[in-house]
């Protein structure tokens, strides 16, 4: 067969289980495929699905990448952004999730960790996905898997005030959880995208954005050495939030990480989770609220946040340095998929350029003078 009918097949079959048309079907598999991470972890999907019949005794009526089906896909996503993140429709109508790790630098014990984290949160009643079954975690060709159960609701709106005080509230919730030992002790915090080579503290994301640059250093244009060199400078020089307080963290955390209705939303996507520096998960979900209404959301953020943790002066002092951490290894990402396209990163452009630091200062002193603002009643709902 060859590699154009094997296509043709693929835009068919995703057609069939989606019930789109066969244009539509087709390209969204073209979009998939040209996403950057969509090849980091292969993975045969009806091997993955004899293996999940097998081990549970189950019937499985499709599996499909959650953002391949529109029915399941997450508001403002798109198809190929989680390539890994399965949902599993049972023939009885149950939903699950199965999460797969199969790239040469994924760890079986990991994904055991993330098990074990689940359950560690549900323990303490923290609003979070829940583990599908009480083996959660199955191994295939040497690659972990793990379920969770589906949750309906999809993404909240990012428009909402009372959306980013629950996820801060939420977020404080999560730093005040008591310490503990096995995986809830390990080091996490870092963005767990990209095959899962840099896993660990958020100090790992400058790691990987160094390696993004490296990547393509051959290949710079002559357009393009300037913002090269400057991003490099950026990630040599970055602040890695080593020697704040820690806490139990999530490696990517902002209304993408969460699902259900406002009220009643649960926090997903835990395979960067561990043990580290608090301030990262705090300063890139400022960041992205930065993004919407910037007043009110940012100080919905810091009175959420606030009713569990005080910063401290510390805190305070790198909140302008960690507010651009997530947005560097995203630069570096986009500089290097940029490169690899053929084109260029102006220095003007993009989450990163040299006045991101003059906003980062500005964002920091705005999320700390909201500290000392007078809380509207009015102003949120109530959460839990």
């Amino acid at each position: 067969m060859t590699k154009q009918s094997s296509f043709k097949r693929a835009a068919r079959e995703r057609a069939r289980v989606t019930g789109q048309r066969y244009t539509q079907a087709r390209a969204d598999l073209e979009l998939a495929n040209r996403q950057e991470f969509v090849h980091s972890r292969p993975f045969e999907q009806a091997a993955i699905t004899a293996h999940l019949e097998e081990h549970y005794g189950i019937g499985i009526s499709s599996i499909m990448p959650i953002d391949d089906d529109p029915a399941t896909r997450p508001s403002d996503s798109w198809p190929g952004h989680y390539p890994s993140t399965l949902v599993v429709k049972h023939v009885d109508g149950q939903q699950w999730i199965a999460r797969i790790f199969s790239s040469s630098a994924d760890r079986v014990s990991r994904v055991q960790g993330d098990a074990e984290i689940l359950q560690f949160l549900a323990s303490h009643d923290f609003p979070a996905e829940r583990i599908a079954h009480a083996d959660p975690v199955t191994v295939l060709d040497g690659n972990g898997i793990v379920v969770t159960t589906f949750i309906d609701g999809g993404r909240p709106s990012a428009g909402s005030p009372e959306v980013w005080y629950e996820l801060a509230d939420l977020l404080g919730r999560l730093h005040t959880l008591p310490s503990a030992g096995g995986a809830v002790a390990r080091d996490g915090g870092a963005e767990e995208h990209g095959g899962g080579f840099h896993v660990g503290r958020p100090k790992e994301d400058l790691a990987a954005a160094m390696s993004f640059l490296v990547s393509v250093e051959d290949d710079v244009t002559d357009a393009a050495p300037e913002k090269f060199e400057w991003l490099r400078e950026q990630v040599e020089t970055a602040d890695d939030a080593e020697g704040l307080p820690e806490a139990l963290t999530h490696g990517n955390y902002h209304p993408w990480a969460a699902v259900g209705t406002p009220g009643n939303l649960a926090i997903v996507g835990w395979a960067g989770s561990g043990r580290g520096p608090r301030l990262p998960a705090l300063a890139w979900l400022l960041r992205t609220a930065a993004e919407h209404n910037t007043t009110q959301n940012v100080a919905a953020v810091m009175h959420g946040y606030s009713k569990h943790v005080q910063l401290t002066d510390e805190e305070l002092h790198r909140l302008p340095s960690i507010l651009n951490l997530r947005p560097l290894w995203l630069e570096c990402l986009d500089f290097r998929m940029a490169v690899n396209d053929g084109g260029t990163r102006a220095m003007d452009e993009g989450w990163m350029q040299p006045a991101s630091h003059e906003v980062a200062e500005r964002l920091a002193a705005q999320a700390i003078a909201a500290l000392s603002s007078p809380k509207s009643p009015a102003a949120w709902k109530p959460t839990r």
